[in-house]
């Protein structure tokens, strides 16, 4: 019974960490589009950051592949869902028993969040820079956990969140060799 307890919250516990990380709020007022007038132009968003948007990327597991996981263990086919406005490709780590390690891996693509706006969830947000790319990491101050925020353009970016290890610094470590190796390369570059 303990073990399908175990089997059963673990995956739970890890995809709330993963959502926590994953939310961002922009104050301010809602109000409709304008589109340009018929005769003026419209001018295409530019990006000091690397690309110039996140628009090209239309599946976010075209950024985080099942090989890119093969040095952490076996993982799960991919969930490729929206949740909190991002579209999210996630990898949960297959385990034999409740003792295996466990973990998930996400690239979670935010149209309409920048680097900038990487969540404090309890220590810190810090900046960094992965492969030239401008980058913020947070690390989770309640699960152990870690978001590491790309920029792609000036107001859209790529996380990828690694939850469910042993300590925050270790998936920090993770979701930094992943993005250095598989993320970032596959990003619209500018």
């Amino acid at each position: 019974m303990k073990k399908l307890l175990v089997r059963v919250v673990l995956p739970l516990v890890a995809g709330g960490a993963l959502l926590a990380g994953c939310t961002s709020t922009q104050g301010g007022t809602a109000s409709p589009a304008q589109s340009p007038s018929a005769g003026e132009p419209s001018s295409p968003e530019s990006s000091s950051s690397g690309g110039g948007g996140t628009e090209s990327i239309t599946d976010p597991c075209s950024l985080l592949e099942p090989g890119d996981l093969t040095g952490y263990g076996e993982f799960r086919p991919p969930e490729n869902e929206t949740l909190g406005g991002a579209r999210v490709c996630s990898y949960q780590k297959k385990t034999a028993s409740a003792s295996d390690k466990g973990m998930v891996v996400g690239a979670n693509v935010r149209d309409n969040a920048s680097v900038d706006q990487v969540r404090d969830t309890g220590r810190g947000v810090v900046d960094k820079e992965i492969n030239g790319r401008k980058a913020k990491e947070s690390l989770d101050g309640v699960a152990p956990g870690c978001t590491l925020g790309l920029a792609v353009g000036d107001s859209s970016r790529v996380d990828v969140a690694v939850t469910a290890v042993e300590s925050s610094e270790e998936a920090c470590q993770i979701a930094e060799a992943v993005a250095k190796a598989a993320v970032e390369p596959r990003l619209p570059k500018g």
